[in-house]
């Protein structure tokens, strides 16, 4: 019997997984290039394919996969795969859900506390000396007992939420229509129904939402104008639900005292974007959710998902089960 064929766009973030998709069984093909073309070429006769973080997979590529039985996102998020297209082509495609909860969270205080203490300013004043004679005269802020909002109160929102609350005392706000009413009772959170509400109460805006068609942009110009003066700006969940201009203009103008940001939309973001030149800001390379333990655990679940759906079972966390309800459903028998 022929070894399922199994295809990696980009090395996976434990490198570890390369290693038991071919103790499974699999024949593994690893495309280390962000060129489209270069996947497409070694999509016939593969079963699956594993994607990651800001690669997407398209009807196109799909078309050129008349065996793919299986798509895997590399973490939670799904806005890199056309799942519409997925589903009727009768591809499965999953995610590994749930692993980002502590380091995103963790990441997500980090950025807070490192905008509000002037983290890279400090580093740099240290090294050249000019702390010293400059400290007096740069703000820094306290993080407990602050007003927080969170936009997003799933896995990651909530868990952020119960930290900010017990560890640091804080007035925890969130906002999220689709929020097991159960969830901000553990966590320590007030719901607030109206966002806009919400950002007028608040001093620092964490962003957690799943990118989705209602979150796109949910955060641009007007809704920063509605945030006080002074206010934070974290973004730990995907560029595109946070408006990077009109951030820009905010933090320009004054309106804003700082932003942490992990994600943004494209990835990289174009050298020449103003932002860069705002030294209020602090940028990671989406690292939130990339600690050793998390990367290895994620990996090893992905695999295990992929070789689950190659073999003719149902996976953990499936997104699209109505692919295999169809005449065109690919699942392995």
């Amino acid at each position: 019997m022929a070894k399922p064929k199994v295809v990696v766009w980009m090395p996976m973030y434990d490198q570890i997984g390369h290693r038991l998709f071919e103790e499974a069984g699999a024949e593994l093909v690893v495309v280390d290039s962000t060129d489209a073309q270069a996947v497409m070429a070694e999509l016939p006769g593969a079963q699956a394919i594993w994607v990651r973080t800001p690669e997407r997979i398209t009807a196109d590529m799909m078309d050129a996969a008349p065996e793919l039985v299986v798509i895997s996102t590399s973490g939670f998020g799904t806005d890199n795969v056309d799942i519409p297209a997925a589903t009727e082509r009768g591809i499965l495609v999953v995610n590994n859900l749930g692993f980002g909860r502590k380091p995103v969270s963790e990441h997500t205080i980090m950025l807070m506390l490192a905008v509000m203490n002037r983290l890279t300013w400090g580093d740099k004043a240290t090294r050249d000396a000019s702390g010293w004679a400059a400290r007096t005269n740069v703000s820094f802020l306290e993080l407990e007992g602050s007003s927080v909002g969170i936009l997003g109160l799933g896995y990651i929102g909530s868990e952020l939420a119960r930290k900010l609350d017990t560890g640091f005392r804080c007035r925890v706000l969130a906002h999220d229509p689709y929020v097991d009413k159960r969830m901000p009772f553990t966590v320590g959170a007030q719901m607030i129904d109206d966002l806009d509400e919400m950002l007028g109460q608040v001093s620092i805006l964490c962003i957690c939402a799943e990118l989705t068609d209602e979150t796109r942009k949910i955060i641009s110009k007007r809704e920063l104008a509605l945030l006080p003066k002074g206010a934070i700006v974290i973004n730990t969940a995907r560029g595109q639900i946070l408006d990077y201009d009109a951030l820009s203009q905010a933090l320009a103008s004054g309106h804003l005292f700082g932003a942490g940001i992990d994600v943004t939309y494209p990835e990289p973001l174009a050298g020449s974007h103003p932002l860069f030149a705002q030294d209020n800001v602090i940028f990671t390379p989406h690292t939130a959710g990339l600690t050793t333990a998390t990367a290895t655990a994620q990996t090893r679940f992905a695999v295990n998902q992929v070789m689950c759906v190659v073999g003719g079972g149902e996976p953990t966390f499936p997104l699209n089960l109505q692919a295999w309800e169809g005449k065109a459903s690919r699942q392995s028998k």
